[in-house]
């Protein structure tokens, strides 16, 4: 029986051959591929890698995590080799030269190599990191949500039979918050961190 590296090596290409999207397609560099342990407790999902991993080649959410782990340091100190950093999108969305945000069917084709990188992986906890993917997120998993459901700063918990899903702001939305706002903000992601075993 195929192991989970093997099977997600499988997916990254094909991901890679996927041409479902075709403006993306026409404009990409390449495929951005999620990356981290076969095995990970906790799965971080971004909306949709960086032009900075495209260009550089660095599995989807690098960048992300880098400036992740200035609210949770426990990234930099060894945690991420226990997590998997993914997106919801493959690829960096373009409409010629410009970069822009992906369309609702763009998510949609990309769902199922997130659900397979889901199934793959079995986490305990899905991180959607950011808004934007958090809102998609707990729409997709948690049917009959509207998008008004919860509210991204409040670091809750949504428990379903397989995995739990907790929404954090990324490190963009974080930095735009006052600074009593930021700083209760990233003592209680420390908590949520030490909970999750990071």
């Amino acid at each position: 029986m195929e192991d989970a590296s093997e099977k997600l090596d499988q997916l990254a290409r094909s991901e890679k051959q996927c041409t479902k999207c075709e403006e993306i397609v026409a404009c990409r560099l390449r495929a951005v591929c999620g990356a981290g342990h076969p095995h990970a407790a906790v799965m971080f999902v971004s909306l949709c890698p960086s032009p900075e991993d495209e260009a550089a080649d660095k599995p989807a959410g690098s960048a992300l995590l880098e400036d992740l782990a200035a609210y949770l340091p426990s990234l930099g100190n060894g945690a991420r080799d226990h997590s998997f950093m993914t997106t919801i999108l493959k690829c960096v969305p373009r409409s010629g030269d410009r970069v822009r945000s992906p369309r609702d069917d763009e998510k949609e084709n990309c769902f199922a190599f997130l659900s397979t990188e889901i199934s793959i992986t079995t986490p305990h906890y899905l991180v959607p990191v950011g808004e934007q993917a958090a809102r998609y997120l707990v729409g997709k998993l948690f049917h009959g949500r509207g998008p008004d459901a919860y509210d991204p700063l409040a670091l809750r918990v949504y428990d379903s039979p397989t995995l739990r899903v907790v929404p954090i702001a990324s490190p963009d939305e974080i930095a735009g918050f006052d600074a009593k706002t930021k700083k209760e903000y990233t003592e209680r992601l420390h908590t949520l961190a030490a909970l999750m075993g990071l």
